[in-house]
């Protein structure tokens, strides 16, 4: 008589749950073709969180695309000087979302 192992790995259909939730979600999400809208609101509040008032008060949207950040500045000045972080926006938003999601910032 088989026990009960030897009787599960016979069968061809059964397969394991040993995915984590986290890449469950992210799996669908890329499945649904999502993954690039959750980043960009995970992004917005993000920065909204952590730039400050006066720097999101002149932040009018963001926006991801093919993995380029998209950021809209109204004041001249801010932008002249967030351009020069722009590499640092990038490693910051990196490391928040814990994986190498943002290629490029660009300021408008």
């Amino acid at each position: 008589m088989k026990t009960l192992e030897e009787w599960n790995e016979s069968l061809p259909y059964r397969k394991t749950n040993d995915d984590t939730v986290g890449n469950i979600v992210v799996k669908m999400l890329e499945a649904y073709g999502l993954k690039d809208k959750f980043m960009e609101v995970r992004i917005s509040n993000y920065w909204k969180e952590n730039m400050g008032a006066s720097i999101a008060t002149y932040t009018k949207s963001i926006f991801v695309k093919n993995n380029k950040l998209f950021i809209k500045i109204t004041a001249a000045s801010l932008r002249q000087e967030l351009s020069y972080a722009k590499e640092k926006i990038k490693t910051m938003m990196n490391e928040y979302l814990k994986e190498d999601y943002v290629h490029e910032v660009i300021l408008i």
